[in-house]
Protein backbone atom coordinates (compact mmCIF):
# COMPACT_ATOMS: atom_id res chain seq x y z
CA UNK A 1 0.00 0.00 0.00
CA UNK A 2 1.42 3.41 -0.59
CA UNK A 3 2.42 5.53 1.60
CA UNK A 4 0.45 8.95 2.13
CA UNK A 5 2.04 12.19 2.88
CA UNK A 6 -0.31 12.14 6.22
CA UNK A 7 2.28 9.42 7.60
CA UNK A 8 5.30 10.85 6.33
CA UNK A 9 4.86 13.74 8.37
CA UNK A 10 5.18 12.49 11.95
CA UNK A 11 8.19 9.98 10.82
CA UNK A 12 10.13 13.09 9.23
CA UNK A 13 9.52 15.08 12.21
CA UNK A 14 10.75 12.74 14.64
CA UNK A 15 13.97 11.89 12.54
CA UNK A 16 14.49 15.78 12.14
CA UNK A 17 13.91 15.68 16.23
CA UNK A 18 16.34 12.87 16.16
CA UNK A 19 18.57 14.75 14.44
CA UNK A 20 18.45 18.04 16.72
CA UNK A 21 19.21 15.69 19.57
CA UNK A 22 22.05 14.37 18.37
CA UNK A 23 23.79 17.36 17.26
CA UNK A 24 22.88 19.23 21.18
CA UNK A 25 24.60 15.89 22.57
CA UNK A 26 27.23 15.88 20.03
CA UNK A 27 27.92 19.77 21.09
CA UNK A 28 27.70 19.25 24.84
CA UNK A 29 30.23 16.49 24.93
CA UNK A 30 32.62 18.15 23.33
CA UNK A 31 31.84 21.27 25.61
CA UNK A 32 32.49 18.92 28.41
CA UNK A 33 35.25 16.64 27.34
CA UNK A 34 36.78 17.75 23.80
CA UNK A 35 37.20 15.84 20.67
CA UNK A 36 38.43 13.16 23.15
CA UNK A 37 35.18 12.73 24.86
CA UNK A 38 32.60 13.21 21.81
CA UNK A 39 32.48 9.27 20.90
CA UNK A 40 29.62 7.66 19.11
CA UNK A 41 28.26 5.14 22.35
CA UNK A 42 28.15 8.23 24.60
CA UNK A 43 26.77 10.55 22.07
CA UNK A 44 23.78 8.16 21.40
CA UNK A 45 23.53 8.21 25.65
CA UNK A 46 22.98 11.21 25.87
CA UNK A 47 20.72 11.53 22.85
CA UNK A 48 19.12 8.61 23.83
CA UNK A 49 19.27 7.06 20.55
CA UNK A 50 20.93 3.62 19.83
CA UNK A 51 24.13 3.85 17.92
CA UNK A 52 22.82 2.25 15.08
CA UNK A 53 20.33 5.21 15.05
CA UNK A 54 23.82 7.95 14.71
CA UNK A 55 24.88 5.90 11.61
CA UNK A 56 21.06 5.73 9.79
CA UNK A 57 21.48 9.69 9.51
CA UNK A 58 25.05 10.28 9.47
CA UNK A 59 28.30 8.37 7.42
CA UNK A 60 30.71 8.69 10.17
CA UNK A 61 31.63 10.56 13.35
CA UNK A 62 33.61 12.83 11.20
CA UNK A 63 29.72 13.55 9.26
CA UNK A 64 28.15 14.25 12.77
CA UNK A 65 31.49 16.60 13.95
CA UNK A 66 30.83 18.17 10.96
CA UNK A 67 27.06 19.32 11.61
CA UNK A 68 27.21 19.41 15.49
CA UNK A 69 30.18 22.36 14.58
CA UNK A 70 28.05 24.04 12.00
CA UNK A 71 24.82 23.82 14.30
CA UNK A 72 27.06 25.39 17.02
CA UNK A 73 28.07 28.18 15.20
CA UNK A 74 25.21 29.20 13.22
CA UNK A 75 23.25 29.58 16.57
CA UNK A 76 26.18 31.63 17.49
CA UNK A 77 25.54 33.62 14.67
CA UNK A 78 21.88 34.23 15.08
CA UNK A 79 22.30 34.95 19.15
CA UNK A 80 25.12 37.71 17.90
CA UNK A 81 22.29 38.89 14.87
CA UNK A 82 19.70 39.47 17.29
CA UNK A 83 21.41 40.75 20.52
CA UNK A 84 25.09 42.00 19.52
CA UNK A 85 24.40 45.73 19.84
CA UNK A 86 22.46 46.05 22.67
CA UNK A 87 25.12 43.62 25.03
CA UNK A 88 28.05 45.39 22.98
CA UNK A 89 27.43 49.35 22.64
CA UNK A 90 28.22 52.00 25.29
CA UNK A 91 28.54 55.47 25.02
CA UNK A 92 32.57 55.63 23.88
CA UNK A 93 34.59 53.43 21.69
CA UNK A 94 36.76 52.82 24.78
CA UNK A 95 33.54 51.42 26.65
CA UNK A 96 32.30 49.50 24.29
CA UNK A 97 35.96 47.94 23.31
CA UNK A 98 36.23 46.79 26.94
CA UNK A 99 32.88 45.45 26.82
CA UNK A 100 34.21 43.70 23.76
CA UNK A 101 37.15 42.64 25.46
CA UNK A 102 35.01 41.24 28.46
CA UNK A 103 32.55 39.44 26.33
CA UNK A 104 35.12 37.55 24.42
CA UNK A 105 36.98 36.77 27.04
CA UNK A 106 34.26 35.00 28.94
CA UNK A 107 33.08 33.05 25.99
CA UNK A 108 36.57 31.24 25.72
CA UNK A 109 36.85 30.66 29.56
CA UNK A 110 33.17 29.21 29.55
CA UNK A 111 33.91 26.88 26.33
CA UNK A 112 37.50 26.13 26.49
CA UNK A 113 37.04 22.40 25.23
CA UNK A 114 34.30 22.94 22.51
CA UNK A 115 36.86 25.75 20.86
CA UNK A 116 39.64 24.07 21.19
CA UNK A 117 38.14 21.08 19.87
CA UNK A 118 36.89 23.10 16.59
CA UNK A 119 40.37 24.11 15.98
CA UNK A 120 41.84 20.78 16.25
CA UNK A 121 39.60 18.82 14.41
CA UNK A 122 39.65 21.85 11.83
CA UNK A 123 43.39 21.08 11.82
CA UNK A 124 43.26 17.58 10.39
CA UNK A 125 40.07 17.41 8.50
CA UNK A 126 40.14 17.04 4.81
CA UNK A 127 36.64 18.48 4.33
CA UNK A 128 37.23 21.76 2.30
CA UNK A 129 33.68 22.55 2.19
CA UNK A 130 33.16 22.44 5.84
CA UNK A 131 36.24 24.52 6.23
CA UNK A 132 35.18 26.65 3.87
CA UNK A 133 31.47 26.79 5.74
CA UNK A 134 33.27 27.71 9.06
CA UNK A 135 35.18 30.37 8.14
CA UNK A 136 32.37 32.39 6.97
CA UNK A 137 29.99 32.00 9.68
CA UNK A 138 32.95 33.36 11.36
CA UNK A 139 33.34 36.11 8.80
CA UNK A 140 30.06 36.62 9.33
CA UNK A 141 30.27 37.01 12.86
CA UNK A 142 33.23 39.83 12.20
CA UNK A 143 31.12 41.57 10.27
CA UNK A 144 28.73 41.71 12.98
CA UNK A 145 30.59 42.83 15.24
CA UNK A 146 32.78 45.74 12.84
CA UNK A 147 28.85 47.11 11.94
CA UNK A 148 28.35 47.35 15.23
CA UNK A 149 31.44 49.60 16.43
CA UNK A 150 31.17 51.35 13.27
CA UNK A 151 28.85 53.16 15.86
CA UNK A 152 31.59 55.03 16.93
CA UNK A 153 32.91 55.79 13.79
CA UNK A 154 33.43 60.00 14.72
CA UNK A 155 36.16 58.39 17.28
CA UNK A 156 37.75 56.40 14.61
CA UNK A 157 41.04 58.56 12.91
CA UNK A 158 41.77 55.58 10.87
CA UNK A 159 40.96 56.89 7.33
CA UNK A 160 39.15 52.91 6.56
CA UNK A 161 37.69 52.65 9.93
CA UNK A 162 36.08 49.35 8.63
CA UNK A 163 39.24 47.87 7.35
CA UNK A 164 40.71 49.07 10.80
CA UNK A 165 38.19 47.41 12.85
CA UNK A 166 38.74 44.19 10.79
CA UNK A 167 41.98 44.14 11.95
CA UNK A 168 42.10 45.35 15.04
CA UNK A 169 39.03 42.66 16.29
CA UNK A 170 40.63 39.85 14.74
CA UNK A 171 44.35 40.54 16.35
CA UNK A 172 42.31 40.55 20.22
CA UNK A 173 40.79 37.24 18.66
CA UNK A 174 44.10 35.87 18.44
CA UNK A 175 45.36 37.34 21.20
CA UNK A 176 42.52 36.13 23.58
CA UNK A 177 42.66 32.67 21.79
CA UNK A 178 46.26 32.13 22.41
CA UNK A 179 45.82 33.05 25.63
CA UNK A 180 42.94 31.16 26.57
CA UNK A 181 43.02 27.97 24.88
CA UNK A 182 47.19 27.34 24.54
CA UNK A 183 48.65 27.49 28.06
CA UNK A 184 52.13 26.98 26.91
CA UNK A 185 51.78 30.32 24.89
CA UNK A 186 54.25 33.09 25.22
CA UNK A 187 51.01 34.73 26.95
CA UNK A 188 51.43 33.13 30.50
CA UNK A 189 55.10 33.43 30.00
CA UNK A 190 56.11 36.88 29.47
CA UNK A 191 52.97 38.69 30.83
CA UNK A 192 51.29 36.24 33.32
CA UNK A 193 48.37 38.66 34.06
CA UNK A 194 44.69 38.20 35.12
CA UNK A 195 42.10 37.83 32.36
CA UNK A 196 40.63 41.47 33.49
CA UNK A 197 44.15 43.16 33.48
CA UNK A 198 44.84 41.84 29.36
CA UNK A 199 41.34 43.03 28.59
CA UNK A 200 42.26 46.31 29.73
CA UNK A 201 46.23 45.87 27.86
CA UNK A 202 43.88 44.99 24.46
CA UNK A 203 41.61 46.88 24.66
CA UNK A 204 44.09 49.79 25.29
CA UNK A 205 45.98 48.95 22.19
CA UNK A 206 42.41 48.60 19.88
CA UNK A 207 41.32 52.20 21.11
CA UNK A 208 45.41 53.64 20.33
CA UNK A 209 45.14 51.81 17.00
CA UNK A 210 41.83 53.49 15.54
CA UNK A 211 42.59 56.91 17.06
CA UNK A 212 46.10 56.90 15.40
CA UNK A 213 45.88 58.66 12.00
CA UNK A 214 47.44 56.68 9.22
Amino acid sequence: MPTTNASLAPQQKRSRETVERLLSATVQLLDESGLDGAVIPRIALVAKVSPASVYRRFADKDALLRAAFLHMLNQSREANRQSLAKLLLRSTLAETTQRLMAISFAQYREHPNLLRALTRFMDTDTDQHFISEVRAIVAANLKTIVDTLLAHRDEIAHPMPKRALQIAVITAWSAIEGIALEPTSLWHVVQPLTDKKLANELARGFVAYLRTPA
